[in-house]
């Protein structure tokens, strides 16, 4: 194998990793959209209850306010994106066409031309996904915020109640 070759292949392994990775994100989003819809609707619930004690009532605000953001980030992260992809094989068959040259020549013009385009996509794509990163981020920790604050109040009423 050549070093053109193995950069070659990295190359087009980098790009295909990019893209899954885009995926990649956007299912986690939607993970953490999951328990953002539990945490809702624990603070709902715990908003209407009648005889709730004060503090579990008064942690949902902070609850609330770090769904609330957390829901922002993942609308953020799941916006739709402008992703590059690899061109149609008929774009190189009529680039092709234009070309006078030997076989050979024209084999490797077609992999210098598709490497280059390779390296344009993954310049593009990584710096959608490092948004993406940064949203999902910020949504995990707004989110776990929100969580371990609902578990103490839900912690704070189970040691609360007291058998009669």
């Amino acid at each position: 194998m050549t070093t053109t070759e193995f950069l070659g292949e990295r190359t087009r392994e980098r790009d295909r990793f990019e893209l899954a990775l885009g995926d990649t994100f956007d299912v986690k989003a939607r993970i953490v959209l999951l328990i953002l819809t539990f945490l809702g609707t624990t603070s709902a619930t715990m908003l209407t209850a009648d005889r709730l004690m004060a503090v579990p009532k008064l942690a949902q605000i902070p609850v609330i306010a770090f769904v609330v953001i957390s829901g922002m980030f993942c609308v953020a992260c799941l916006w739709p994106k402008d992703y590059l992809f690899d061109d149609l094989p008929e774009t190189y068959a009529d680039w092709l066409a234009d070309l006078g040259e030997s076989d050979s020549e024209r084999l490797e013009g077609v992999i210098n031309l598709s490497l280059e385009l390779a390296n344009g996509r993954i310049t593009h794509n990584h710096a959608l996904n490092k948004t993406k990163a940064w949203s999902l981020n910020g949504a995990f920790w707004f989110m776990s915020v929100a969580l371990f604050v609902e578990l103490g109040a839900l912690a704070y009423i189970a040691f609360a109640i007291r058998p009669s």
